[in-house]
């Protein structure tokens, strides 16, 4: 009876936790209606992912709609997971909306549940709860999904504490599966955000660090021997992505996402926007302190901290859990630092820092240290646990009256899936963010949908006929038939690795340099055109790479599922 003791626990508390999340997603269980959002494109990109996988493009790379209809290789450059995530409801049955609704509904859950596995393994059940809704109810929580709709960069939180979790787990316990499902929330990171790979990871090996110190284990070199093996893991199941991600951005015009309105230096934010502005709005990033939208760390997120430590200092506690104290608030202090422009230098001494854009989004890696260190309140009353029998509905209490104000849309109403996939709404979707990944070859964005499947012939007066068209996800189908030798321009973006067929012989094509569209020359007479984008070499090696990784974690589970089973026959 004592073994089973603990799995109820953990049930009645995961219980109350779900009790207490459901008021901050309330609104998306709400029937038909819809929230504007910064990156309104959640809808297409889920459309999108759904026409790669019913088509067989497996993974999917080149979204044929996006891009004003000449194609776009989005998904070889933007992190799937939430959108894979997505489909599991659209498998079910649901609409676009509600698909969006439902993920990012489990995106608070998660994000809650993985907090509390972290923080009650340091600070108890009660310390676990209440990092955990301090780490769904913080405003910038509210920023990302209500205002921003920066989905991925909210999914990329939920591997956070995860990833913390399962660092210590390596640490003290010689067990094989922590370094899988380390490599697992490792490859849900790389899979969600690439900024917040390259900004959370110097914090996890300054954590392992911390953590290694800590236990005398320093110089165990098969500790570090299983985070290699995990890293390798993370690597290769996410290879399909990060690698080709990386190495075929020579292909796209990717500095189109750090100039201008996105140079990193335009985008810091002041100290009173930070700890004092009430400001809600869902305007836009500026230079200067009038920004649009709110940046704030939330009162309680930092006042509370604030109250801990002098009691630490006062009391001279410096054991384990205060320790971890003081580690994350200095970590959450160096990346709130870093969104004032008094930071401005170190900015210039890492250069690769500006490849997040906003010095902002550290907003998100404080949070999560914030809320991390909240949870040791608890303990503060451990020689008084009556006092904090009122202080713990008192901390939550305070909590909903300040931020859960923030957990619904400023702007929302009625919406159909025809309404958003129609009209102004479909022409907003497929052009949004049209120079982020635009193909090298083009000089310009199209100003005007294509005209498909060709978008000019040469000479002007041919006379042509177009029959048979069919359309795929990476692939387009058409018979064409001229009086004379002709020139045409498909209206189709040029990338690697496009071939062309014409009466099923590849033929060669250009490329024209105002939309890098590709060219070919026809016979008069019938023309039997097949488009199809291969995979690079990069692409084919790596896609077998991540297929044959998750086909051997696949079995490995498997097979220590049932080996107990198979010793107890």
């Amino acid at each position: 009876m004592k073994s089973q003791k603990p799995k109820k626990q953990i049930k009645y508390w995961y219980l109350i936790l779900i009790l207490l999340i459901i008021p901050s997603v309330l609104f998306f269980f709400t029937k038909g209606t819809y929230w504007l959002m910064h990156d309104d494109m959640q809808m297409v990109r889920q459309m999108e992912l759904e026409k790669c996988l019913t088509d067989g493009q497996i993974p999917c790379r080149w979204t044929p709609d996006l891009g004003f209809g000449y194609g776009y290789p989005l998904f070889n450059f933007y992190p799937p997971l939430p959108y894979i995530i997505g489909q599991t409801f659209r498998f079910m049955g649901f609409s676009f909306m509600q698909t969006v609704k439902l993920t990012t509904a489990l995106q608070f859950f998660a994000a809650g549940f993985s907090m509390y596995l972290l923080a009650s393994l340091f600070f108890g059940q009660f310390g676990g709860l209440l990092s955990s809704l301090f780490f769904v109810y913080a405003p910038y929580h509210a920023i990302n999904i209500f205002i921003r709709g920066a989905m991925n960069e909210a999914w990329a939180s939920v591997f956070f504490p995860l990833i913390f979790y399962f660092v210590y787990k390596i640490i003290n316990e010689k067990k094989i599966k922590n370094i899988i499902l380390l490599a697992l929330s490792y490859t849900g990171l790389f899979l969600s955000h690439n900024p917040m790979v390259l900004t959370f990871t110097p914090f996890v090996a300054l954590w392992a660090l911390f953590w290694l110190f800590q236990k005398k284990e320093l110089k165990n070199t098969s500790i570090y021997l299983n985070f290699a093996k995990s890293a390798i893991i993370s690597l290769s199941l996410s290879a399909f992505f990060t690698i080709p991600a990386l190495i075929e951005t020579k292909y796209v015009q990717i500095d189109t996402m750090f100039n201008n309105y996105y140079t990193w230096s335009a985008h810091f934010v002041s100290l009173k926007q930070l700890f004092i502005s009430l400001f809600w709005g869902n305007g836009g990033s500026i230079w200067g302190p009038n920004d649009g939208m709110p940046f704030m760390v939330g009162y309680l997120h930092w006042i509370l901290p604030i109250l801990v430590l002098i009691f630490l200092v006062i009391k001279k506690r410096f054991d384990n859990n205060s320790k971890i104290f003081y580690l994350l608030s200095f970590f959450a202090l160096t990346n709130l630092f870093l969104t004032h422009e008094r930071s401005t230098f170190i900015w210039k001494l890492l250069p690769v820092l500006q490849k997040i854009q906003f010095p902002w989004r550290l907003l998100n890696l404080s949070t999560f240290f914030l809320s991390f260190v909240i949870g040791i309140i608890p303990s503060l009353f451990a020689k008084n646990k009556k006092h904090f029998s009122y202080v713990l509905p008192v901390l939550i209490t305070l909590l909903f009256i300040f931020n859960f104000k923030y957990f619904k849309p400023i702007e929302s109403g009625p919406l159909t899936d025809s309404q958003k996939f129609s009209g102004k709404a479909w022409v907003n979707q497929v052009t949004s963010g049209i120079y982020d990944y635009l193909p090298n070859t083009a000089s310009r964005a199209p100003s005007s949908p294509a005209r498909f499947p060709i978008d000019a012939i040469v000479p002007k007066e041919t006379k042509y006929d177009v029959t048979g068209l069919k359309q795929g996800s990476d692939w387009i189908f058409f018979n064409i038939k001229t009086d004379v030798s002709s020139v045409i321009t498909v209206s189709q973006f040029a990338f690697p690795n496009f071939k062309i067929f014409n009466n099923g012989q590849e033929i060669k094509y250009g490329i024209e340099k105002e939309l890098g569209r590709m060219t070919i020359n026809i016979n008069p007479g019938n023309n039997q055109i097949y488009i199809k984008l291969y995979n690079t070499p990069i692409r084919i090696i790596t896609n077998y790479i991540s297929l044959f990784s998750w086909i051997a974690l696949i079995l490995f589970v498997f097979r220590n599922l049932w080996k107990p089973l198979i010793f107890k026959k």
